[in-house]
């Protein structure tokens, strides 16, 4: 039987990689709004996705160190954290598709 610290292990790990490819997002956007036409309304845009990212982690950080208390609502499939990085996920890609990258 898998024990509830495993589990949670797993969910953590799993949230790690999707942030780590929001990351590599981040970077093609960054390199595509520099010298942009549009170059402010796309800063902008990419500025409130970071904003968004770094509360993602925040909440990753806390499941870490609360872990298993903390992952309760997380358990279920897609929990919030796994909504909050697709949507984020589409933000970028949308940005990108923008920018031409």
């Amino acid at each position: 039987m898998v024990s509830i610290d495993s589990l949670a292990e797993q969910h953590i790990q799993r949230y790690e990689s999707r942030l780590q490819h929001l990351d590599e997002l981040i970077e093609k956007a960054r390199s595509g709004v520099e010298g942009h036409p549009e170059h402010a309304q796309h800063a902008k845009a990419l500025a409130d996705i970071l904003a968004r990212r770094d509360e993602l982690q925040v909440r990753v950080d806390d499941l870490k160190l609360n872990k298993p208390a903390g992952l309760s609502e997380e358990l279920q499939e897609d929990g919030p954290i796994m909504g909050i990085v697709d949507a984020i996920a589409g933000e970028l890609e949308a940005l990108l598709e923008k920018l031409g990258a």
